[in-house]
């Protein structure tokens, strides 16, 4: 009996970490993303996410619980102004929830591209004159943006929080996977 549990001690921390595999996700963007991720249905997107523009690409979990996705912002920014989009974004992820706490908030260059870095947790509190008796809802997430022919490329992964343990040492690895060829359109 002690020998099986010694082993599902040792093998299960293994089943924590996931394999990931490259995935084409347009003729010009490629993302390593776990080997579990699936692209979203309609039904799924249209139940979890509101746009104004639809996504590039939705990949989710086969529990529909943690999600990676890539889109087009809408504002148009000039090649040099990273510094200047990367503020712009922080102040605009800190207006959408009740809190956030950054662990990340960088420029990195990802496979020869710049990239604006953000890594936090944000928590949305209940309303507080709501019927019902919900608690606040944390979330982790892993967002970097980059600008491609005048373009803001957005690229997110979000997980609930009780996952952070799993999600914050893989969401860098797939974000640093990221690669956009040249010739984006």
């Amino acid at each position: 009996m002690k020998s099986a549990f010694l082993i599902v001690c040792l093998v299960a921390p293994l089943s924590l970490i996931a394999q990931l595999s490259p995935t084409k996700v347009t003729d010009y963007i490629t993302v390593s993303l776990p080997s579990d991720f699936r692209p979203m249905n309609e039904q799924e997107i249209n139940s979890k996410y509101v746009y104004t523009r639809r996504p590039m690409a939705l990949y989710t979990d086969y529990g529909v619980t943690v999600d990676f996705g890539i889109n087009r912002g809408n504002n148009q920014w000039a090649q040099g102004d990273l510094t200047i989009l990367k503020d712009f974004y922080k102040a605009n992820i800190s207006s959408l929830y009740d809190e956030v706490s950054f662990t990340k908030d960088a420029i990195e260059t990802i496979n020869g591209r710049e990239f604006a870095v953000f890594e936090f947790v944000a928590i949305v509190k209940p309303e507080e004159d709501a019927i019902t008796n919900e608690s606040a809802l944390r979330t982790y997430s892993y967002i970097q943006y980059t600008i491609v022919n005048n373009q803001t490329l957005v690229f997110t992964l979000s997980s609930p929080y009780q996952h952070i343990r799993k999600w914050k040492d893989l969401a860098p690895q797939i974000m640093q996977s990221v690669s956009i060829k040249k010739n984006f359109k």
